[in-house]
């Protein structure tokens, strides 16, 4: 298999989202108990990087075996398109395993059954995107689950690894992460949503029911265009409460240029012209977010300081 190939399966452009949710987790930490366990995150990360990995290729092998449209297969399929053995593809993926395989057990050892718990829900709702008898990518739960999986459970199980054998990391932190979170949640619905209007054709073609195909076209853009405007108003909510520092508020400044982005995509829905506008607005939003969060934890650590 080739470079090229591979990242087109592995989709590996995506996980740098993986290296922003373990930013969000350190300044989120420092924030509130001002203490990272570094290693144990680094390590999380590696082991999320590869599970990502893997479960990309899992999504792309899964896509093409059970897709019903021979269109889909040819034309849009990436397995289709580079006329690559399934049987080469699903070696690759079964070897990507291994490594969050080894490095999970260690930090299971290390850390406890939450490190776990919060391991093999990730991967049970990344492999059931797109397998099983009912794949979430075939129902209309299929966008939330996926955004409420990349968003919330990543960044908590970082926050834990970063606070692990410090008794910290309860309930209530839980919560927090949360909430800092929820922002990004709703950018990335946005992306999924997006993502489902782009491939609305393809998607009936395949038998797949998502909440674009049962909402329709219409609605689910007014309900793209809701949820972004509740994740720019949810930062200076979480900023008055408190639980994001007040410099995220900056974040606001961004509004009319993440506007800019989307008009193209909100006119016309198409996959390879305007949907990576859309991935451009959120990992925009996403990042700007996440170091703001960084820089007001690093202001606080200097101001106790001094």
């Amino acid at each position: 298999m080739d470079r090229k190939l591979f990242s087109e399966l592995s989709e590996i452009k995506t996980t740098t989202l993986d290296l922003a949710w373990l930013l969000l987790a350190i300044g989120f930490t420092y924030l509130n108990y001002e203490t990272f366990n570094f290693l144990y995150g680094l390590l999380g990360f590696v082991a999320v990087f590869f599970i990502h990995l893997f479960i990309n290729f899992h999504n792309n092998y899964m896509d093409y075996k059970n897709a019903t449209s021979q269109e889909y297969r040819e034309k849009i399929s990436t397995i289709g398109i580079n006329r690559e053995s399934l049987a080469i593809v699903k070696k690759w993926m079964y070897g990507l395993a291994i490594f969050p395989l080894l490095i999970g057990a260690f930090l299971v050892y290390k850390t406890g059954w939450v490190t776990l718990a919060i391991g093999v829900a990730g991967v049970l709702i990344g492999l059931s995107y797109s397998s099983g008898p009912k794949p979430l990518n075939s129902t209309m739960f299929g966008e939330a689950v996926v955004a409420i999986a990349i968003s919330q459970l990543i960044p908590i199980a970082y926050s834990y690894l970063g606070l692990a054998g410090t008794a910290k990391f309860d309930s209530s932190t839980a919560i927090s992460v949360i909430l800092v979170s929820l922002p990004n949640t709703f950018a990335f619905f946005c992306a999924e949503l997006s993502n489902g209007t782009c491939d609305l054709e393809a998607d009936i073609k395949n038998g797949r029911h998502t909440l674009v195909s049962k909402v329709g076209k219409a609605n689910a853009l007014s309900l793209f265009k809701a949820s972004w405007s509740l994740a720019f108003l949810l930062v200076p909510i979480l900023a008055i409460l408190k639980v994001v520092p007040y410099i995220t508020l900056l974040i606001v400044l961004l509004y009319p240029n993440i506007w800019d982005d989307l008009r193209p995509y909100l006119k016309e829905q198409v996959k390879t012209k305007t949907y990576p506008l859309v991935i451009k607005a959120v990992s925009k939003f996403s990042v700007t977010y996440i170091l703001l969060v960084a820089v007001g934890a690093i202001i606080k650590l200097v101001m106790s300081a001094i």
